[in-house]
């Protein structure tokens, strides 16, 4: 009898721990998210990133169906209810219940409540960062090996700042773990080593600058589709409780995440754009491109860019042009009647309409200097390098990196042009 009530507890007490198990779970039906975010910089987006973790642990509580969320938090060194960067997990059963308790509320609802009611597993990177690949792959791995599913959905929320190199200069490409990042090539084959299969049907950046040709061509053989902003992202971040359902589903209303993004950033006054790319059509946009970039190469040099829209601001104006509104000024300078451009341009917007399948922005926001012609606004940007873009001819580290690493140069056929 003792034997028997001592097994008893001993299970018991397994069952109640919040530490993850050593067992392996069952493979999940359907979609699992995961998170990755890191906040540890001197611009610190710890209090942002906390509540968007809130905000999603209280859009699993409202969810009526059961399903899973992973969420790797690098924390602010010494600034964070969590002390070291820890992996979270939460499983809802659709009925209120997260992790086999009701989900917390009130004044319950902390970030500190929600750590605590997670299972966890603590990292001690030591010398490393979070940005590190070989970190990045070993939370990839714990992650698939916590909630095995039939596919997944990827969360990055951080600083960013596109294609753009992060380790030579001021810029952070992905990422800021005290100054330290990962570029956008780097992290594309971090992609593929921990998601062989392709089983990412998005890559969500909740970060800036990140809505570009040459990311979303990056991930081509990554992720089905890219959520990005080709601006600056308000530190708010994305609206989880409203956008959070449309993530597991099974077939993503992309228009409406869009949509709840720009909705969400009107109500704080702030400003956005946000657009989704079929990674899938990243091959067939460079290649049109390249067509068009060939087909009007002797009218590049008159191209007046400050006609073009371009979405960056301060240190980074003019690192990235709306892709059809620069071809709208090529074909111009390139003889074509203003009557017939739109006929000239057509290939390029055909292949746009099956690359960026949704888009939407606020024209004019209230709190910012910066402003968007959505006449002109296409979804996703490019960069012109600095052979034919005076604003940029100086750029250096820009123009060089972008040549030798970015495949979209290649690609979008710039390094076939040549210079008048």
């Amino acid at each position: 009898m003792k034997k028997w009530l001592y097994t008893l507890l001993v299970v018991v007490l397994a069952a109640c721990s919040n530490e993850i198990p050593e067992q392996q779970p069952a493979k999940r039906s359907g979609r699992t998210v995961l998170a990755y975010l890191v906040s540890n910089s001197p611009n610190s987006l710890e209090i942002n990133l906390q509540n968007n973790v809130v905000d999603m642990y209280t859009a699993l509580a409202g969810s009526k169906d059961s399903c899973t969320l992973l969420v790797f938090y690098r924390p602010q060194e010494y600034q964070s209810f969590l002390d070291v960067p820890t992996l979270l997990c939460f499983d809802t059963d659709g009925r209120g219940n997260i992790n086999g308790s009701p989900a917390l509320s009130g004044g319950n609802l902390t970030f500190e409540g929600v750590c605590q009611t997670a299972r966890k597993k603590e990292y001690t990177l030591n010398s490393q960062v979070a940005t590190d690949p070989d970190v990045m792959e070993e939370v990839f791995a714990d992650m698939q090996k916590e909630a095995p599913s039939d596919s997944y959905g990827l969360i990055f929320g951080s600083h960013a700042t596109g294609w753009i190199k992060g380790t030579s200069f001021q810029a952070r490409a992905f990422g800021d773990d005290n100054g330290y990042n990962i570029d956008i090539p780097d992290l594309a084959d971090v992609l593929k080593r921990s998601f062989p299969e392709k089983k990412l049907d998005f890559v969500l950046f909740d970060a800036c600058m990140m809505g570009n040709a040459e990311v979303g061509y990056e991930l081509k053989d990554v992720t089905s589709h890219c959520i990005a902003s080709v601006m600056e992202t308000p530190a708010l971040g994305f609206p989880y409780k409203q956008i959070f359902s449309y993530l597991y589903s099974e077939n993503i209303d992309y228009s409406a995440v869009c949509h709840e993004f720009i909705s969400f950033n009107k109500v704080n006054n702030a400003w956005g754009t946000c657009a989704v790319m079929d990674c899938s059509q990243m091959e067939n946009l460079a290649s049109a491109v390249k067509a068009k970039l060939s087909e009007w190469q002797d009218a590049l040099s008159s191209v007046s860019m400050q006609n073009v829209q371009q979405y960056g601001v301060n240190s980074y104006k003019y690192f990235s042009y709306d892709v059809l509104d620069f071809f709208r000024e090529l074909g111009g300078k390139s003889g074509v009647a203003e009557t017939d451009l739109n006929e000239a341009i057509a290939s390029i917007q055909t292949v746009l309409n099956e690359a960026v399948i949704a888009k939407e922005c606020i024209p004019n926001p209230s709190n910012s200097s910066f402003r968007v012609d959505e006449a002109r606004f296409c979804g996703i940007g490019m960069y012109i390098p600095g052979e034919y873009n005076r604003y940029v001819a100086n750029k250096t580290t820009w123009n060089s990196y972008y040549e030798q690493s970015i495949s979209w140069y290649r690609a979008a056929g710039w390094a076939d042009l040549k210079l008048n």
